[in-house]
C-alpha cells in the first residue's frame, strides 16, 4: 500500500494555497479533466445534500488531495464510474460501522490513507482564523464526501 505521507500533504497545502486564484480554478480544472467521473460524485453529493458550501469545500480539499497523490509520486488511473459503483456497498457498510457502533476501523480499512484522512478529521474540526467553525451537517457531509474521494483516489493509485 502506497501511503501518502504527511511532508506531501504539507507541500500540497502549500502548493494549493499559493496559488492565485486564476491559477487555483487552472488547477482546479486540470485535475477534474483527469477525474472526471470522481468530481461529478463528489458535487452530486452537494446537490443531494443541497449543501453548496459542501461542494466548495469538497472541491478545496478534492485539490489539495490531489495534489498530496502527486507530492508523493503516486500515479492515478482515472476513476470510472464503475468504480464509484463497487466502492458504494463496502462504503455504506463503513458508514454504518461508524454511525451504529462509532467503530471507525472499517472506514480506516477501506480508506488506507491514515495522514490523508487524519488531515481531513483535523480540517473538518478546526476553526477557521475568524472563530467559525463549519455547521454540524457539513461537518458530517463533508466527512462522507471526504472519506469517500480519498478511498476511491487510493483504489485509483497505479500499482506497479
Amino acid at each position: 500500500m502506497s501511503q501518502v505521507s504527511i511532508s506531501s500533504i504539507e507541500k500540497a497545502i502549500a502548493k494549493i494555497d499559493g496559488l492565485n486564484e486564476e491559477a487555483l480554478d487552472k488547477k482546479i480544472e486540470t485535475f477534474t479533466l483527469q477525474q472526471e467521473n470522481l468530481v461529478n460524485y463528489l458535487l452530486q453529493a452537494g446537490l443531494e445534500y443541497e449543501n453548496e458550501d459542501l461542494n466548495m469545500f469538497s472541491i478545496y480539499y478534492f485539490a489539495i488531495v490531489m495534489e498530496a497523490f502527486i507530492e508523493e509520486g503516486l500515479s492515478l488511473k482515472e476513476i470510472t464510474e464503475d468504480a464509484i459503483d463497487d466502492f458504494q456497498e463496502p462504503f455504506v457498510l463503513a458508514l454504518d460501522a461508524i454511525y451504529q457502533d462509532e467503530d471507525y476501523t472499517p472506514m480506516q480499512d477501506l480508506i488506507e490513507q491514515h495522514h490523508l484522512s487524519q488531515f481531513m478529521m483535523n480540517e473538518i474540526e478546526a476553526v477557521d482564523e475568524d472563530g467559525e467553525e463549519l455547521e454540524e451537517e457539513t461537518k458530517t457531509q463533508l466527512f462522507i464526501v471526504s472519506s469517500s474521494m480519498i478511498g476511491l483516489l487510493n483504489v485509483a493509485v497505479v500499482r506497479s
